[in-house]
């Protein structure tokens, strides 16, 4: 159980898998989804012992990925710090992590943020997340 929780939490994080990058017309090129998005996560509606943490996504040029997961201080004993891999697919504003043999998890993007809701089947609850690719602001000038 505690491992289904751990794969569960990473592919709602994106985090997170072996491919590559698939652009469709509108979606942004490979080179443009680059780079490592940090961000957080949490159970929507949690009250004591939630589920949360820290997540840090490294896409590759070549549309795969990998995703870290560090529990939060508060996190239920649920949470376990782990490591993912899969590929990526992008479709306009819309971003799927795929991983080799569970779920996919489709977050919306906007600029440099990436962000969503996905059902977490293990505890039962909606977890949150967003992941911001640092210097966000320094390329768009802001």
């Amino acid at each position: 159980m505690k491992q289904r929780t751990s794969i569960r939490i990473l592919t709602a994080l994106a985090i997170f898998i072996g491919g590559s990058v698939t652009a469709s017309a509108a979606g942004p090129a490979p080179s443009d989804l680059s780079g490592t998005w940090r961000g957080s996560f949490s159970q929507i509606g949690g009250v004591l012992y939630v589920a949360e943490g820290q997540c840090v996504l490294q896409v590759h040029d070549d549309g795969t990925y990998t995703a870290t997961v560090t529990p939060g201080p508060g996190a239920n004993n649920l949470v376990k710090g782990s490591k993912w891999s899969g590929t990526v697919v992008s479709d306009g504003n819309r971003v799927t992590f795929r991983t080799p043999k569970g779920p996919s998890t489709t977050l919306v993007r906007r600029g440099d943020t990436l962000y969503g809701v996905t059902n977490h089947q293990v505890i039962e609850s909606d977890i949150m997340l967003k992941l911001d690719r640092p210097g966000a602001l320094d390329r768009t000038g802001a």
